[in-house]
């Protein structure tokens, strides 16, 4: 009759498999390629809206919220990566947004991400009191997120000088 592995046993054998395995116990690997299309592009849009709707409420949670956890921003005033740096730089700027407003101009596909390019435009208050209109460029990485949302991976925003 044989004998029954112990439980330690069970875990020496688990650990071996996981060492050489170790996709069994890492997250799903990357998303089939995005399907190029105009129903890809109305999403993205529509989702890029609600993004630029919540810089102009200043909505630091919401805003952190669309990037992806390891997600960057990378701004005129220094890049932030994760969603913690992102809802504590927004929720402590000084500024307070009054308009904010991005339009695209080109989609590219990459895999299981979609690049977005496009301007914007924005008007804020300064803790002087002085309005301040900037515009510039920005470049926007997205990714499927959790119930086929989509996520921010990498933001880039550059002025026009």
């Amino acid at each position: 009759m044989a004998q029954q592995p112990t439980p330690r046993l069970a875990l020496v054998v688990l650990f071996a498999v996981a060492g050489c395995a170790p996709q069994f116990f890492q997250p799903a690997g990357p998303s089939a390629p995005i399907v190029h299309g105009p129903q890809t592009e109305v999403e993205i849009e529509r989702a890029l809206q609600r993004y630029s709707g919540l810089i102009a409420e200043m909505n630091a949670p919401a805003i952190a919220g669309m990037y992806t956890p390891d997600g960057v921003w990378e701004r005129a005033s220094g890049t932030l990566h994760g969603r913690d740096a992102i809802r504590q730089a927004v929720a402590a700027s000084p500024a307070r947004v009054l308009s904010n407003e991005m339009t695209t101009t080109y989609f590219s596909y990459n895999g299981p991400a979609v690049v977005q390019t496009g301007e914007f435009k924005q008007s804020a208050r300064i803790p002087d009191g002085k309005v301040v209109n900037v515009q510039g460029r920005f470049e926007a990485t997205w990714v499927r997120g959790p119930g086929n949302a989509w996520w921010i991976h990498r933001m880039v925003t550059r002025t026009n000088r």
